[in-house]
């Protein structure tokens, strides 16, 4: 009974407390204390999950993805080889093409639900 007493008392000193299955303390990052941020940042949502259009299905989302120039899977990633203009830069490439992407889904009355990350808050999808 006496070492209950005392484990008790130096977790309560320490500061530790229990979450997510863990002892948690000042150093322990907050993601392994949050279920739910653990969760997300151990089964991350597809890209395209984060794009909503009132009255659009799944299937209906991933067929105008894909056809804005998204992957099968849901995500992004652009390949910019035979498609930079002549004077421009691979980086100013990409980016053409990722607004051209966003722009395309913005025009079939998607939009981006991510704007709370702090990434996505000054990106133009995000300033709609």
């Amino acid at each position: 009974m006496k070492w209950t007493g005392l484990l008790s008392l130096i977790v309560l000193l320490s500061g530790c407390v229990i979450g997510n299955g863990r002892i948690c303390g000042f150093q322990t990052p907050a993601l392994h204390c949050d279920k739910e941020a653990y969760e997300a940042a151990l089964h991350p949502k597809p890209f395209v999950e984060l794009w909503d259009k009132v009255g659009a299905t799944s299937e209906d989302r991933v067929k105008d993805w894909i056809s804005c120039g998204g992957r099968k899977n849901g995500g992004v990633g652009f390949d910019t080889v035979g498609k930079i203009l002549p004077g421009e830069s691979d980086q100013s490439a990409y980016e053409r093409l990722e607004r051209n992407f966003y722009s395309c889904l913005i025009k079939k009355g998607y939009r981006y639900s991510g704007c709370t990350k702090e990434f996505y808050k000054d990106k133009p999808i995000c300033r709609g």
